[in-house]
């Protein structure tokens, strides 16, 4: 029992214990897991993907309901996205862009 109230009341013990389940995490909360690195922009390889993927969701849906002036501002940050990425840019020159 005495062990027990003094493990309770011990400052470094909850540290440590601490610092054992969040240990695992930190990567996660920096945005570094799996290779992730620093764009010269100063965003994550990862966060610019997932902008990436929510312009071209909000290209679609902007498609199906002819909203002209969003389906441009959607295809410029497409390209700038992925010129940013160095992968392939989309050719929107159908839509006039």
């Amino acid at each position: 029992m005495k062990s027990q109230r003094y493990r309770a009341y011990n400052n470094r013990y909850w540290k440590r214990l601490r610092q054992k389940i969040h240990a695992p995490y930190k990567y996660y909360k920096n945005g570094l897991k799996y290779g992730d690195h620093l764009l010269p922009s100063g965003y994550l390889v990862s966060r610019t993907y997932g902008a990436l993927h929510k312009c071209w969701v909000g290209f679609v849906i902007a498609k199906k309901k002819y909203e002209w002036g969003m389906i441009e501002i959607y295809a410029k940050l497409i390209k700038k996205l992925e010129r940013e990425l160095g992968i392939e840019v989309t050719d929107f020159s159908d839509w006039g862009i």
